[in-house]
């Protein structure tokens, strides 16, 4: 899976963006999830973030004709723009 990932030199934060041509199978959804909880449990969070919940990311995501979601991760929350 290719995704773009930027670094906040300040506050440590995450910006994760995935691509929706990155997600052919449910194997992609499940590779999102481990990318973005890895990058979660650096800041010391524990997302509950399930396949489902991937999925509707996604779906949202194409409903709104956008090519790509991002996930930004900070020390307090995980987000999703879209």
């Amino acid at each position: 899976m290719i995704i773009d990932v930027d670094i906040d030199k300040f506050t440590g934060g995450f910006k994760v963006q995935f691509p929706l041509n990155q997600f052919n199978d449910d194997s992609d959804l499940k590779m999102a999830i481990l990318l973005i909880n890895t990058f979660a449990h650096e800041m010391e969070l524990d997302p509950e973030l399930g396949p489902d919940d991937m999925e509707e990311i996604v779906e949202k995501t194409k409903e709104l004709g956008k090519d790509r979601f991002t996930v930004e991760i900070s020390e307090d929350d995980i987000e999703v723009d879209i």
